[in-house]
């Protein structure tokens, strides 16, 4: 057995397996604190020995079984696609500022025309991809 403690999403903040509470100042002071008695099996699941549940983020606690299920879905947050799409499209740019430093160490005027070209098309397509990001 155990005593957890966690927070009001049913995410573990902390265990104390039952031999050691004393140590921690005894089973009363814990669950006026706010921990809860836990069985082996539960505990477990919410220290992932029982894999990451249905969406690959572990195990919660069911504030009406007090039973362990799946914890939801993480969501991307709005700067996280943004910074996704920015680190694609500047290695894109990138890639192709260094065929533009090729092409003129070669002479090749020509190519550095269509490569300069490219770069503004990519350039567009991620301005245009982030407005729509931003404004969906």
């Amino acid at each position: 057995m155990y005593l957890m403690k966690f927070d009001e999403e049913g995410k573990k903040i902390s265990a104390v397996p039952l031999i050691l509470v004393n140590d921690w100042g005894g089973v009363e002071k814990l669950k006026n604190e706010g921990y809860i008695e836990v069985s082996d099996e539960d505990w477990n699941y919410y220290t992932g020995n029982c894999g990451d549940g249905d969406n690959d983020t572990g195990y919660i606690r069911d504030s009406i079984t007090g039973k362990p299920i799946s914890a939801p879905a993480r969501v991307i947050t709005l700067e996280e696609q943004a910074n996704a799409l920015k680190a694609e499209y500047e290695a894109n740019v990138k890639a192709i500022d260094e065929a533009i430093q090729i092409a003129k160490n070669n002479n090749d005027d020509e190519y550095v025309s269509e490569l300069q070209q490219e770069r503004q098309n990519i350039l567009d397509e991620y301005a245009k991809k982030l407005e729509e990001l931003t404004n969906a």
